[in-house]
């Protein structure tokens, strides 16, 4: 059986989802705003929406979720 690419595995994901997934946090019991940390980052870090992205596909390759 083939394993998904990570643009397969991960196109019908929200980006909630995705994080979720990535960090294994439950942001429906977190009592934060998670879009606040979100944008904090973003500010320190004006490439963090690609730097995750890269993470979570390395994540998700050495897991074996995709290939």
């Amino acid at each position: 059986m083939s394993l998904p690419t990570f643009e397969e595995w991960t196109k019908n994901m929200s980006l909630t989802d995705q994080i979720k997934f990535h960090y294994d946090v439950d942001l429906d019991n977190f009592t934060g705003d998670p879009w606040e940390i979100v944008g904090e980052i973003a500010e320190d870090c004006p490439n963090w929406l690609k730097e995750f992205h890269k993470e979570f596909e390395e994540n998700l390759r050495e897991r074996e979720y995709i290939r």
